[in-house]
């Protein structure tokens, strides 16, 4: 019985440490602001900074292709000759295909 009654007394002294650890577990790993799922949204953030960097000179891209094809007749002709594999009647045009 004074066994279990020193283990109480000892908890019970020691209150404010099993207060400050409880504490420490709920708000880092339980919380659903816990300190884990702020570092994962931080991470995802970041990912989602890179897509939007990365489609925003995809973007950009687009536009100055796009302004070009508005502009130049040399372009359309690019872009149907290479993409939509068109020619013209005096030529013809032989397309070789590489087995993978």
């Amino acid at each position: 019985m004074s066994k279990a009654l020193n283990i109480l007394s000892f908890i019970w002294n020691r209150r404010s440490l099993w207060t400050t650890v409880f504490f420490v577990v709920i708000v880092g790993f339980i919380d659903e602001n816990s300190v884990v799922n702020l570092i994962a949204q931080w991470h995802s953030n970041a990912e989602l900074r890179s897509e939007i960097k990365q489609y925003e000179e995809q973007y950009a891209e687009s536009s100055k292709r796009l302004k070009q094809l508005a502009s130049s007749q040399e372009a359309v002709e690019e872009v149907a000759r290479v993409n939509l594999l068109m020619k013209s009647n005096d030529e013809d045009v032989y397309i070789i295909e590489e087995k993978k």
